[in-house]
């Protein structure tokens, strides 16, 4: 009888190690709403890293500087191989991209000259949240997924689905170092090697 009770104990023991722990929702919402205020406070910042693109038509990976100061930003695109270097420069009043061989667009808003420039069908105005790990604001979003800590892991929104896989700690701030942005048409992967904020 004692060695039942001692292998029961010993499951018990056991199974109870198995399980993963468990956060309270309401404070996982709370960590969530405190990260966004947190993240969102970031208005201007420097990122350095890569972009690995896949559509219908193409795949590669370009080197990305990304320099936002409020709403004014310059995104700078290096193909590898010599193949060129596009930059993106937007502020209020419109967008220009200039690239190789003399490439020369204006736009009113940036997907437009995306999609026209290299080709990618990518929301800028969405992906400049996503990439501080936050929802494009007041635009619907669904499948939220968040880590322990209240970080976003996951979420579809305005046609793409964002998932972030790392995280890395500016000025204790937690912003994504690698992510996942896809939509039907495109796929990009991002690896951010340094944030300066």
């Amino acid at each position: 009888m004692k060695r039942v009770y001692i292998f029961l104990l010993a499951v018990s023991l056991l199974s109870g190690c198995a399980q993963s722990p468990k956060i309270d929702t309401g404070l996982k919402s709370q960590l969530w709403l405190e990260h966004q205020i947190n993240t969102s406070a970031i208005q201007s910042w420097n990122i350095k890293g890569r972009i690995a693109v896949k559509n219908t038509e193409q795949s590669g990976t370009v080197t990305l500087f990304w320099n936002q100061f409020l709403s004014n930003y310059e995104l700078r695109l290096i193909a590898p191989f010599a193949q060129g270097t596009y930059i993106l420069t937007g502020t209020p009043t419109g967008v220009v991209m200039k690239g190789p061989k003399d490439l020369s667009l204006v736009a009113d808003n940036a997907q437009q000259l995306l999609r026209e420039g290299l080709g990618w069908d990518v929301h800028l105005n969405g992906l400049r949240y996503w990439v501080r790990g936050l929802p494009e604001p007041d635009i619907k979003y669904s499948e939220l997924q968040l880590d322990d800590e209240g970080r976003l892991v996951n979420m579809d929104q305005s046609g793409f689905n964002v998932s972030v896989s790392r995280y890395t700690e500016q000025n204790g701030i937690p912003l994504p170092e690698k992510l996942t942005i896809k939509s039907d048409n495109i796929q990009l992967k991002v690896i951010i090697q340094t944030w300066d904020i």
